[in-house]
């Protein structure tokens, strides 16, 4: 199996069901819902993001051989990073983001909430804390340097998310659960497959050597965080309490009355 033909398998198919769903969904919201105004600008944005934040990670990656290649399997590359990975960066956080955005249209908007500012404050700090260690893994031990690299890049942007809503994710952790757990299952369960087939390879010295049915553990953890970067951001930005929350912290400023002569 080469790279593309994986895409064409276990990745088109998902996109073209989640797309259909979401566009269902959020034909079916009332137009002035902030699922409606800001879920697809939310959605547009998160390729683009995606391929800024992550290709550098990726690359630093491949560089330092945590992830390898079959010969033949793929196309060519840029920065080290084959074609077909970035699309595969595209297509896992359009899947992600249309399956969210399908799995909160089905529920219902959530009710004014009492801001618990020591949520946000904790679980920033937490985030910030797993930054710290993934680095000090990447600089003092060699099988730490998957996990270490991947706490290290992704777990800054999930302070600044706990920062701004960690309270109000909480408040909406049933349907946090329910959305990550088939999308982390589908993800994982075909990387077992591309690995099995040869598409790609981790390299154990890289790696604890902890796996789950053949599959790396830290894996698991790439595709958790960043399955929960995405599914944070459609629900930080579609609720309304984050819109008043920044509206309150960073008010308009008042215009400059015209100065008569």
């Amino acid at each position: 199996m080469t790279y593309f033909e994986f895409l064409a398998f276990f990745l088109l198919p998902p996109l073209v069901l989640t797309a259909t769903l979401a566009v269902r969904a959020l034909r079916q919201q009332e137009p002035g819902t902030p699922l409606r105004r800001f879920g697809p600008l939310t959605l547009a944005l998160l390729i683009p993001t995606a391929w800024v934040w992550t290709v550098p990670w990726d690359s630093w990656i491949i560089r330092h051989g945590v992830w390898s290649y079959g010969q033949g399997r793929f196309l060519a590359a840029l920065f080290h990073v084959p074609y077909e990975e970035f699309v595969f960066m595209a297509a896992q956080a359009a899947v992600a983001g249309l399956w969210t955005t399908w799995n909160l249209a089905r529920t219902p908007e959530p009710p004014p909430r009492e801001p618990h500012r020591t949520w946000r404050v904790s679980f920033a700090v937490a985030w910030a804390a797993a930054a710290a260690a993934g680095l000090g893994l990447v600089l003092v031990d060699r099988h730490g340097t998957y996990l270490g690299a991947t706490l290290l890049w992704f777990a800054p942007p999930l302070a600044l998310q706990s920062a701004v809503g960690a309270d109000l994710l909480m408040s909406r952790r049933r349907t946090r659960v329910w959305t990550l757990i088939p999308l982390l299952a589908y993800l994982c369960v075909t990387d077992r497959i591309a690995i099995g087939a040869g598409v790609w390879h981790i390299s154990p010295a890289s790696t604890y050597g902890i796996e789950i049915q053949g599959l790396p553990f830290e894996e698991i953890v790439f595709f958790l965080i960043t399955s929960v970067l995405v599914t944070n951001a459609l629900m930080l930005t579609t609720d309304p309490a984050v819109h008043a929350r920044l509206r309150a912290r960073y008010p308009k400023r008042p215009a400059r009355q015209a100065i008569r002569a």
